[in-house]
């Protein structure tokens, strides 16, 4: 299989794909976030790190505040915008992540151009100039931005009116069952 596709909704989340036969019980049901955890592994799939799974697989290893803080922002912003991993984020340093967004209000996948990085320090993010595809990683700010504090206010500098009002009316619910499955997967230390 390639991968978990899921839907995040209120207190609930549904597994897509993949289209496992082992996964028939539990595919296209919403579950609490819990409880579709358990049945994945119960069904031989984990995808989510034990304790000293770092033994045995190469990580990116960054500082535990910073990651649990871009977590936080992820999933406040993630009712209006994807996230995926950025090529950068290895070799960036512990007191720093790199992540990919993009504005996304459909259930369609981001167009590739659509994707920018940002850089997450803990007192400071910012939209960064290059991108995955550059040869290099050079630290420029995209011209016209600003620093924030935070991821979830450096996405909003450049989101649409639409998507302001998508992030206005997120439930606590939904970023909190956003939130689990982050800190349950650790995306940016195991990608």
């Amino acid at each position: 299989s390639s991968g978990i596709n899921a839907e995040y909704g209120e207190n609930l989340c549904c597994l897509n794909s993949p289209e496992d036969i082992e996964l028939d019980g539990i595919r296209n049901k919403w579950l609490p976030a819990h409880i579709l955890m358990q049945k994945l592994v119960a069904a031989g799939i984990n995808v989510f790190p034990s304790e000293d799974a770092d033994k045995y697989v190469s990580i990116s290893v960054k500082d535990e505040e910073l990651e649990a803080s871009v977590y936080e922002q992820m999933a406040l912003s993630s009712s209006a915008f994807a996230f995926s991993w950025s090529r950068w984020n290895a070799d960036c340093g512990e007191k720093r992540q790199i992540v990919r967004a993009a504005e996304n209000l459909t259930t369609h996948p981001v167009d590739e151009d659509m994707w920018k990085n940002y850089s997450c320090e803990p007192r400071k993010s910012y939209s960064l100039k290059c991108t995955d595809d550059d040869d290099e990683m050079f630290d420029e700010k995209v011209e016209g931005t600003q620093f924030h504090p935070d991821l979830f206010h450096c996405l909003k500098e450049g989101a649409t009116t639409e998507a302001l009002d998508v992030l206005a009316k997120t439930s606590y619910t939904f970023v909190d069952t956003v939130s689990t499955w982050l800190f349950a997967t650790k995306v940016l230390t195991f990608s």
